[in-house]
């Protein structure tokens, strides 16, 4: 985990915020640190990022919880992994996250 922490220092610099969330929540699946709860803590994870960095708290919908499923899949599966569908999956809800406030604050989206 201390080098988990460390990475992720070092590529808060570099990455986009919301693309660093969601490695951040694919890397700790994949270190699988705890009996039980590793998806609710790297959500946990991931959420604690975004709000840091001035960003909305991201929800996986249950409509979209098998495509979630899925790309977390493809980005640990051991023949050519692959992140591309999770960050694109994260960055969507992040999205959708802020247009829902946008639309409880009634703000004009354009």
């Amino acid at each position: 985990m201390k080098g988990f922490v460390a990475e992720l220092n070092m590529k808060s610099q570099k990455l986009h915020p919301v693309t660093l969330a969601a490695y951040a929540h694919r890397r700790l699946l994949d270190i699988h640190p705890f009996i039980d709860g590793n998806g609710r803590t790297a959500r946990l994870l991931m959420n604690l990022i975004l709000v840091n960095k001035g960003y909305q708290i991201v929800v996986i919908p249950p409509i979209l919880r098998m495509e979630y499923i899925a790309a977390l899949h493809e980005a640990q599966r051991s023949r050519n992994p692959s992140d591309k569908a999770f960050f694109q999956l994260i960055a969507e809800c992040e999205i959708e996250s802020q247009k829902d406030y946008c639309r409880m604050f009634r703000i004009d989206i354009p």
